[in-house]
């Protein structure tokens, strides 16, 4: 009799040996595959912003230049900072009412997949009578006073004008989030006719990037 109530022990031991295998095992993978997805998206983040602030040194880079009375059209790639590289590019577009030298600037840094540009309008006045000289920039993206000296900002217009691009942007964050990878990029090879020629054989490449960037994670 007590050799069969310990065997009935041992088998309910067995079974919940079993038991708590089978329900440990699918949670600890569970941890582990979230943990990588984690580490993942924490590696795409870190690159984006440090392709960002590769870009924005970039900018700073080419108002110093502009500061430092250096003039003229100006294109320099590979520039190094830290282990990262910018590009950067000063091509004068004319005179200013002060007479002051007028620029368009771009500066843009790509890490793996991830690319950052920024454009910009700058003035560089003339030396009094030595350097540093005054610079004044105007950004693309987040300026609302006007370009020129003597034209008024319709302020309220450009806000509208924004307003209706943050709308697009949600819309846009609606669409990848529920596109699926093949969708996206389906839809998106198929506007290649709505491109400039000069862009239509990188495409394709860049519809790949933009599908493992935006819809792969």
């Amino acid at each position: 009799m007590n050799i069969r109530k310990r065997e009935d022990r041992q088998g309910i031991a067995i079974v919940m040996v079993i038991g708590l295998v089978a329900i440990i095992v699918p949670v600890l993978y569970l941890l582990s595959q979230l943990g990588t997805s984690q580490t993942k998206l924490a590696f795409k983040y870190h690159e984006n912003l440090l392709t960002e602030t590769t870009a924005f040194s970039g900018s700073n880079a080419g108002v110093s230049r502009l500061r430092g009375n250096l003039r003229g059209y100006q294109s320099l790639s590979n520039q190094l900072i830290g282990d990262e590289a910018y590009s950067l590019t000063l091509r004068p577009t004319g005179k200013g009412f002060f007479e002051q030298d007028l620029y368009f600037m771009l500066a843009s840094s790509k890490i793996k997949n991830h690319h950052y540009a920024i454009m910009a309008e700058a003035e560089q006045f003339n030396p009094q009578p030595s350097p540093p000289v005054l610079v004044i920039t105007r950004d693309y993206w987040n300026t609302v006073e006007p370009y020129e000296i003597d034209q008024a900002a319709d302020v309220l217009s450009m806000q509208n004008d924004r307003g209706v691009d943050l709308l697009r942007l949600d819309e846009t964050r609606e669409y990848e989030k529920n596109a699926t990878p093949s969708q996206y990029s389906s839809e998106m090879s198929a506007k290649s006719g709505m491109l400039p020629s000069e862009l239509v054989p990188d495409w394709p490449e860049i519809v790949g990037n933009l599908t493992s960037e935006k819809l792969s994670m």
